[in-house]
């Protein structure tokens, strides 16, 4: 084997490695919550040692954010991409909110390190960065597609994307409290209708 693939072979198995214990400590956080997850409980759900775990992330705040990222990802923009011609993004929307369900173990994720948040400072700052990088990359496509989307000039993308984004973390605290939507069609419905209302001019809802 040559130097370059036997570099490739460590760099695909860290990265290998690395995923696993994202997955293990999200599986962790959303049965146990954050606060009551351990290093050593993530190194034990892996088979690993607390050592490699400090080998990729510095702390668990650095674990959190990584696995609600991936999450975010896997759960959600491997999903669904507000790109097409026309007003796609209310049948995104709508498609979105009908599949909540889906992504209770994302809101439990990010609920849990909210609350953390709170009295820890780089939590806070971690998860912070997180958000944004994902908030700003949902922006940046519903501005670059905004014509294309029917969406009205007078419309303020980046509350609009944050008020979407505040209604489905928002869910997780209610469900959390054991409150849910009725129905998957009826979440869908309201959503679809606030996509309709971007492509309206201003006051025109009213």
């Amino acid at each position: 084997m040559t130097a370059t693939a036997r570099a490739t072979a460590l760099s695909e198995k860290s990265a290998a490695t690395r995923r696993s214990l994202i997955g293990a400590a999200a599986e962790l956080f959303v049965e146990r919550g954050y606060l009551d997850t351990s290093i050593r409980d993530v190194a034990t759900r892996a088979s690993v040692t607390t050592g490699a775990i400090y080998g990729h992330f510095r702390n668990k705040a650095e674990l959190l954010a990584e696995a609600i990222g991936l999450r975010t990802t896997t759960d959600l923009e491997e999903r669904f991409r507000p790109d097409g011609p026309g007003p796609a993004h209310v049948e995104f929307l709508k498609e979105l909110s009908e599949r909540f369900a889906e992504r209770k173990g994302l809101r439990a994720l990010i609920l849990d390190g909210a609350a953390a948040a709170r009295t820890d400072a780089e939590t806070r700052a971690r998860l912070r960065e997180e958000q944004l990088a994902h908030l700003d990359d949902w922006i940046e496509g519903y501005e670059r597609h905004r014509e294309d989307l029917g969406i009205d000039p007078s419309v303020d993308v980046p509350d609009a994307v944050l008020y979407t984004w505040a209604a489905e973390v928002g869910l997780g605290i209610l469900e959390a409290l054991g409150i849910e939507p009725r129905s998957a069609h009826g979440w869908g419905d309201a959503a679809a209708r606030f996509g309709r209302s971007l492509t309206l001019p201003a006051g025109a809802e009213r």
